[in-house]
């Protein structure tokens, strides 16, 4: 419901009484049952350094393909959520952006993106990340190492809220862990 109120893009409405402690609330997550989760290898500079730091260099179809993994939509967690990993001695996350997307489409051109995006949340993708080395060793996956949990929230922001004019964002994501700042972004 709340995906398909984003993309009708109505005038936020009036709060009703005085906000509640965020103390006495569960905040859930803003997409509880999404039908597939794409985490894309999208952000030119993180990926060189993945590269560079292997001795690679930058692969040409990078820019080409839309190149992604199918994580577990059924091991989606709110932002408080607990997160129960698979045996490792390396717990990742990486703090991303989510693009939710409204409405069922394929194949969308990329000047009428803004028209299937109901919005945009905070994602943490958390990682098994000595698991997910032996995995990827075998030429597949990532499987176990990444699939155990995907916290998204703790809002969706439609983007009108995000965007400036000329299509810009403007804010800032915060990761925390058990109430820790770990990281911050823009």
């Amino acid at each position: 419901d709340l995906v398909r109120l984003a993309m009708a893009r109505p005038a936020p409405p009036p709060a009703v009484g005085e906000p509640e402690p965020l103390k006495r609330v569960a905040i859930l997550t803003p997409v509880p049952d999404p039908p597939s989760i794409r985490d894309f290898y999208a952000f030119e500079a993180h990926v060189a350094t993945a590269r560079r730091s292997r001795g690679l260099e930058m692969e040409p179809d990078w820019y080409e393909l839309p190149v992604f993994y199918f994580t577990n939509p059924a091991a989606v967690l709110g932002p408080g959520d607990e997160v129960v990993a698979p045996a490792t001695e390396e717990l990742d996350f990486e703090l991303e952006v989510a693009a939710v997307i409204g409405v069922e489409c394929a194949d969308v051109a990329a000047t009428d993106w803004l028209d299937v995006v109901a919005g945009f949340t905070v994602m943490n993708d958390w990682s098994a990340r000595d698991l997910q080395r032996r995995e990827m060793a075998l030429g597949l996956g990532p499987a176990k190492g990444k699939d155990f949990a995907t916290s998204l929230g703790p809002v969706l922001v439609t983007p009108d809220e995000l965007l400036d004019a000329t299509g810009v964002p403007s804010g800032t994501m915060v990761a925390r862990v058990n109430g820790e700042e770990w990281s911050r972004g823009e």
